[in-house]
């Protein structure tokens, strides 16, 4: 990929973005025998274990949605740094996401007691600026609630939580996030088209990402949440 987040043509059919997006129409000249180990794998055990041909099948299609993934990540992150290079002083970067939810109790539990559970709505957004001397910062802005609703509104709070406590103000901002309905919703983009009235905040963009996606910085923060969540309560069972 190119610093400005486009992509190019590469030789190698394997390495060619371009063509695994079908979006790309030159000669390629070149296969990289490294990547082609997996399918001449693949082909090899469809080949000696044909009375398993359903159970491999299932197993290569897998891989083969996981390499489309990484494909698609490896993407969206090429277009996240294209945006951070083009930061300036007079602009914020917005990176928002929502933790499922945290559980007040137990972290090692099976997944029947987990999603049997409710617990705390933990909404993340990440602001990236830069600095006079071109350094970038970046500011985590963390918003809890006991309701485990994840809408609009609770979105837009945030948000309006964020811009009321930034100084300085930035002048204008983009907004990455996944393309749930907590963010791609009508009720949303009206309270967004205000923005520039009432905070004096121009949005150069709003860009949604398949979910878990392009979030890596969101998600090691949730990470360092969950452990600090688990000692306190390790501190907490242990003061009786």
């Amino acid at each position: 990929m190119n610093v400005d987040g486009t992509t190019m043509h590469v030789d190698t059919i394997n390495h060619c973005l371009l063509y695994a997006f079908g979006e790309c129409n030159e000669q390629h000249t070149d296969r990289c025998t490294t990547c082609d180990q997996l399918f001449i794998f693949i082909e090899n055990l469809m080949n000696n274990f044909k009375e398993q041909k359903s159970t491999i099948e299932e197993c290569r299609d897998k891989l083969y949605y996981f390499l489309a993934h990484q494909a698609r990540k490896v993407y969206l992150n090429g277009q996240f740094k294209a945006r951070l290079s083009k930061l300036d002083n007079n602009g914020a970067i917005f990176i928002c996401d929502y933790k499922m939810r945290i559980l007040p109790k137990n972290a090692r539990e099976t997944k029947e007691q987990f999603f049997g559970k409710r617990g705390w709505t933990l909404h993340t957004i990440l602001v990236f600026t830069k600095s006079d001397t071109n350094l970038l910062n970046v500011q985590a802005f963390d918003h809890w609630s006991t309701d485990t609703k994840q809408d609009a509104w609770f979105t837009i709070s945030s948000f309006d939580s964020v811009f009321e406590n930034l100084d300085p103000r930035p002048h204008w901002i983009e907004v990455f996030s996944d393309n749930g309905a907590h963010y791609h919703n009508s009720e949303l983009i009206t309270i967004v088209a205000n923005w520039h009235q009432w905070y004096n905040i121009e949005v150069r963009g709003w860009y949604f990402f398949e979910p878990g996606e392009a979030k890596s910085t969101v998600d090691s923060h949730h990470a360092q949440v969950n452990f600090f969540n688990i000692i306190i309560l390790y501190k907490h069972f242990h003061s009786y």
